[in-house]
């Protein structure tokens, strides 16, 4: 028997000092971002279905994962701000 942990889909916006990130984040039923990302022991939190944008457009040698993402892992010290947003329509 497998026990999962009751989870909500959270859209955010997340800018790191790189880039701007919009996707989902999957937190605990009820609880608070903030209470989320302080119990990641891992440093590392999964958002999905993202978009990135980067704020520094440096040299040809720079990684970048610009553009759609399925999902991008991303170091909770590296956040400078967060913020749950609402979705947009995605018009196809």
């Amino acid at each position: 028997m497998t026990l999962r942990v009751p989870k909500e889909k959270t859209y955010v916006k997340i800018k790191t000092i790189s880039s701007v990130i919009i996707g989902y984040i999957h937190i605990i039923s009820g609880s608070r971002i903030l209470d989320y990302l302080n119990s990641q022991n891992k440093k590392f939190i999964a958002v999905t279905d993202t978009e990135v944008y980067p704020l520094n457009s440096g040299s040809k040698n720079d990684l970048t994962i610009s553009g759609k993402n399925e999902v991008v892992f991303l170091n909770v010290e590296d956040i400078e701000m967060i913020t749950e947003s609402e979705e947009k329509e995605i018009k196809e």
